[in-house]
């Protein structure tokens, strides 16, 4: 066999890694984590679940994750990866459907910390595997594609909820739950090891190689803050849409869009990694999403909304993507531990994020104030990306 044919059989194996790693995230993020924006409507009309119970379940489904990000770190490359990934895609099914088979709150809470631990471990550990493969073979421009599945899984679940949803609350989950089945038939012997380990990126991706240590400490507050901003919106975009006058026919369509402009931003700002590194494309996504959770605040109407959707969904896996593969560039040798600790703090800030914001809104009764809020922490988080950067910048970050 040439060393082409090596290639091409090499590159046919990634792309198989790709793609599952793809539809893993689809169902394990856009269906089981984020389908439940889409449903929460559903459950506070017909189930007279009240915004206090509604942070609850979400904070639950977050502290789930936040317990997996950290256990996953111990996870090893090998056998043990893809068999974890394969019982955590099972449990993200058997949650999903279950959601919709019970009523009680109790069991609702339970449900939702197994889903959020078993959507943690596969961010981590598909994350793992779909880079060990693409940059072994130097195709880090690949990346974007994969954290695309966010997306179109917000996008795929936003579009069928309302249909599966019609009669009840109940159809949206256990309709969602045979989608799930589907999806993974479809992918299931492509969650295997990479036959080759993971290389270090090189010039030809025109990154930003991070020597500093310092900058990972920076990386990890402001993923922190960006999980504790990004999630009042993630929860309550849809229900604060339906409260606008005039605008509940347009609550469910706010969802969609943020899943469509969700699928093509990865490759976006996989894009303007390449050109200009890592930080400064960090730096700007996190300003645009700012500016999109304040807008349907500053502006409750269609173009508000719209504006809003399109800025948060085109920046919030632009911003997962940027700030994971930054820290596996500072940690080339243990990428795995790298990812799992910035999507604990991630997962820390997703917890103090519901919590806070059903506090509020139970207080006022106003979700216009969390938004509000929330986009203040965004904006602190670009404070300290940019305060970061500088300090760096003048000491060890560097071009290649």
């Amino acid at each position: 066999m040439t060393h082409s044919d090596i290639q091409v059989k090499s590159k046919a194996a990634s792309t198989k890694i790709l793609i599952g790693g793809f539809v893993m995230l689809t169902i394990a993020m856009g269906i089981s984590r984020f389908s439940y924006t889409s449903i929460l409507p559903f459950m506070q009309s017909q189930m007279n679940l009240s915004i206090t119970e509604a942070g609850y379940l979400a904070a639950i489904n977050n502290l789930g994750y936040l317990v997996a990000a950290f256990c996953a770190g111990f996870i090893t490359s090998g056998a043990r990866r893809s068999t974890h990934l394969r019982i955590q895609l099972v449990l993200c099914m058997v949650t999903t459907g279950l959601m919709g088979v019970t009523s009680s709150f109790s069991w609702w809470m339970i449900l939702r910390f197994i889903a959020g631990l078993s959507s943690g471990f596969i961010f981590v550990l598909a994350s793992s595997l779909v880079l060990d493969a693409l940059l072994a073979d130097k195709r880090e421009k690949w990346i974007g594609i994969f954290y695309g599945g966010v997306g179109f899984g917000i996008a795929l679940s936003g579009l069928l909820v309302p249909l599966f949803g019609l009669h009840s609350w109940r159809g949206a989950w256990i309709g969602l739950l045979v989608v799930s089945i589907i999806l993974v038939a479809m992918i299931w012997r492509s969650v295997q090891e990479p036959q080759k380990q993971h290389l270090p990126l090189k010039g030809s991706a025109k990154a930003s190689f991070i020597k500093e240590t310092h900058l990972f400490v920076y990386l990890l507050i402001v993923y922190g803050l960006e999980g504790l901003g990004y999630i009042v919106s993630a929860t309550f975009l849809v229900s604060y849409v339906k409260q606008i006058p005039n605008m509940e026919f347009f609550s469910d369509y706010s969802w969609i869009i943020v899943g469509v402009a969700a699928v093509p931003s990865t490759i976006f700002w996989s894009w303007c990694m390449g050109k200009m590194g890592y930080v400064k494309p960090l730096i700007l996504a996190l300003i645009l999403q700012a500016i999109g959770v304040i807008s349907p605040v500053l502006l409750p109407n269609i173009f508000g909304v719209t504006l809003g959707s399109i800025l948060f969904g085109g920046t919030f896996m632009g911003i997962s993507m940027l700030a994971i593969t930054a820290a596996r560039a500072l940690k080339p040798t243990s990428g795995n531990q790298a990812i799992a600790l910035m999507t604990g703090f991630f997962g820390t800030g997703q917890i103090l994020g519901p919590v806070g914001a059903g506090f509020v809104l139970s207080t006022t009764n106003r979700y216009d104030i969390s938004l509000a809020l929330a986009a203040l922490v965004l904006v602190i988080a670009v404070i300290v990306m940019i305060v970061g950067h500088v300090v760096s910048n003048g000491k060890t970050l560097k071009k290649v």
